[in-house]
């Protein structure tokens, strides 16, 4: 490999950069791979959300369990989640991205095999909380490491494939629950969960690169030799300027925390508490709080906890296969839409999306209240299809486009821990509230939607093709 050297040009005319990107196509085989392995954990994050869903009324009954019992279990995921996840970034920062992908698999692996296992409400509860240590690690290290190694112009499809692999675990799931939703039968489902981890460990080991962004610029033991042969290796590139422009991107973002540091030298040990108290930050904290919260409050999990019950109401001899088919939808949805990211922009996508789940909340709440089947049906999939459109993979993909490039792991681990809370709060309390109200639930779901869109019509950048904090925000800084 030919030497960087400091006189390398920072950028190449732009007839040469055109004639490179039209000889190399971005879609090389190790990026491929590389995004397809890393998903597999997110694969698993979906799985583990969606396992109890259809066999729900099986475990009750062979576990001795009461309606309240199980809403907990079905709820610790998100506490395993919310507490890992606030860990995260400073695991990550340390080991690297690979090694952290190893941990996500190992406690998927544990927490599978417990609940496989359990002949109690306590086994259930354990498994099931280790197994949210897996899926809070899952979803801060995926979005991150996807965003690390994704060329700029294919981020928005690549990004989406986070909420892509999420849908298909749950798919996985409710598939499995057509052959294996019975009395003893429902164990089968939760052992996918070990094995799915377990070729997950094997091909991170065989196959997976560590992050070239965090061997250059993140790492306390910089490994710019490995991190400029991995970028290499996922580029297809033999161009060193066009290599050599990327690497200096991430390294004048890094000089420019440098300078900051030196100014606020408050900041040298970042963590939680910087990120949530300085005003450097207010942008990345904003959209990151408010993105997670405002997806989870659009009701989505309650389709995802509770479909089979939901659906049972209404069409009682086919709800789970009728469940499995709107996971389909969501997940072709879902992987169409992200086509578009890259061409049409994250806000006109998020904004269509999530005008459409008001429409269709309003008339699911219409449906149920009146017993109408039809109309329930057809909401439910116009809700999650819509969702699908934007409301699913953007919240995800855009925390590391609208944060600094030395607190995107932190910002991860932040609207993690909010999507966790949120999910927690929707996942509990949704069977108390939807005994007292019914239908009028989803009504609130729509208001909750209305104050989102409102939020990101006025806060919200554009993202599409940003390189850099700066070219999002429009070089200005955005602050309390």
């Amino acid at each position: 490999m030919t030497e960087r050297t400091a006189s390398t040009p920072l950028l190449e005319t732009e007839t040469e950069i055109g004639f490179e990107r039209k000889m190399k196509s971005p879609w090389t085989r190790p990026l491929i791979i590389n995004v397809l392995i890393c998903c597999l954990a997110s694969i698993q994050y979906g799985f583990h959300m969606s396992e109890l869903n259809a066999p729900a009324k099986y475990i009750r009954l062979s576990l001795g369990l009461s309606q309240s019992q199980l809403g907990l279990v079905t709820s610790i995921f998100s506490i395993g989640g919310l507490i890992s996840s606030t860990f995260a970034s400073y695991f990550s920062t340390i080991y690297g991205l690979r090694i952290s992908f190893i941990i996500t698999s190992i406690a998927y692996i544990f927490g599978s095999l417990i609940e496989s296992k359990s002949k109690t409400y306590t086994d259930l509860l354990i498994g099931r909380f280790i197994s949210g240590i897996g899926g809070g690690l899952a979803i801060v290290y995926v979005p991150i490491y996807v965003n690390d190694i994704s060329p700029i112009n294919l981020r928005g499809i690549l990004g989406s494939m986070t909420q892509i692999s999420v849908n298909f675990g749950i798919l996985l799931a409710q598939i499995l629950a057509i052959k294996w939703n019975g009395l003893i039968e429902w164990r089968n489902i939760i052992n996918f969960g070990w094995i799915i981890g377990l070729i997950n460990i094997l091909l991170v080991i065989i196959f997976l690169f560590e992050s070239p962004k965090w061997l250059i610029i993140r790492s306390k033991n910089i490994n710019e030799e490995l991190g400029f042969k991995n970028l290499s290796k996922l580029r297809g590139l033999n161009n060193l300027n066009l290599l050599n422009n990327e690497i200096d991107i991430w390294k004048i973002e890094k000089q420019a925390h440098s300078i900051l540091i030196e100014s606020n030298p408050h900041l040298k040990n970042l963590g939680f508490w910087n990120y949530l108290i300085d005003k450097n930050y207010f942008n990345s904290r904003m959209i990151s709080t408010f993105m997670m919260i405002g997806q989870q409050f659009s009701g989505i999990n309650c389709v995802i906890f509770y479909g089979v019950d939901i659906l049972n109401k209404v069409f009682p001899h086919y709800a789970v296969l009728t469940n499995v088919i709107i996971s389909i939808g969501n997940m072709t949805i879902t992987s169409i839409s992200s086509l578009f990211l890259d061409k049409l922009g994250r806000r006109p996508l998020l904004m269509t999306s999530l005008s459409l789940m008001i429409i269709s909340l309003i008339f699911l709440g219409i449906g149920i209240l009146n017993e109408n089947s039809i109309i329930t049906i057809t909401s439910i999939f116009t809700y999650v299809g819509s969702f699908a459109i934007g409301c699913g993979p953007i919240p995800f993909l855009i925390i590391s486009e609208v944060s600094q490039i030395e607190i995107k792991d932190i910002a991860q681990s932040w609207a993690t821990d909010c999507n966790w809370t949120s999910v927690f709060i929707i996942g509990t309390m949704f069977p108390i509230i939807n005994s007292l109200i019914g239908g009028w639930i989803y009504l609130i779901f729509a208001t909750c939607t209305l104050l989102f869109l409102i939020f990101v019509k006025i806060f919200v950048p554009e993202t599409k093709g940003c390189a850099t904090y700066e070219e999002v925000w429009g070089g200005s800084e955005r602050v309390d």
